[in-house]
């Protein structure tokens, strides 16, 4: 049985490889998800709250960003739609991700913005996800023709 650990200081975590100016992923993620929290905050003029930022791989072959948020409406994010877009286009170049895909998960029938998304799409989920109206809880924000 291995000894898994969540402390920074896990002396087992031997891969501290430098990306992006230097900074090791772990890095990397925890400024990205403090600066969108921050963006969000000053853009709406109100406390927003982050709890997570995850980067992840699919099976299917597309890559992305989901960052979890409380505090954010549906027609916030749409007034300042261009302005987030841009802010998740360079959060996503911080990991190599093409910003294919930029969308928010809501909570059905309410206002209430659950998570910012960003995929690089594979060509299956091209198909899938290439209406503006994939899901009730989704809503494009962007999406690319490629």
């Amino acid at each position: 049985m291995s000894n898994i650990s969540n402390n920074d200081n896990n002396n087992n975590n031997t891969n501290n490889t430098n990306i992006n100016n230097g900074k090791t992923i772990k890095e990397l993620i925890k400024n990205d998800r403090k600066d969108f929290e921050e963006f969000l905050s000053n853009s709406f003029g109100k406390n927003v709250f982050i709890p997570e930022m995850d980067v992840f791989s699919s099976k299917c072959g597309c890559y992305g960003i989901m960052i979890m948020v409380r505090g954010v409406l549906i027609d916030e994010a749409d007034v300042f739609k261009n302005r987030i877009i841009k802010k998740l286009e360079e959060i996503s170049n911080n990991y190599g991700i093409n910003a294919d895909w930029i969308f928010i998960r809501v909570i059905p029938s309410s206002e209430d913005v659950i998570s910012f998304g960003i995929r690089e799409l594979c060509n299956m989920c091209r198909e899938e996800y290439g209406s503006n109206k994939p899901r009730p809880d989704l809503i494009t924000l962007k999406l690319s023709n490629k």
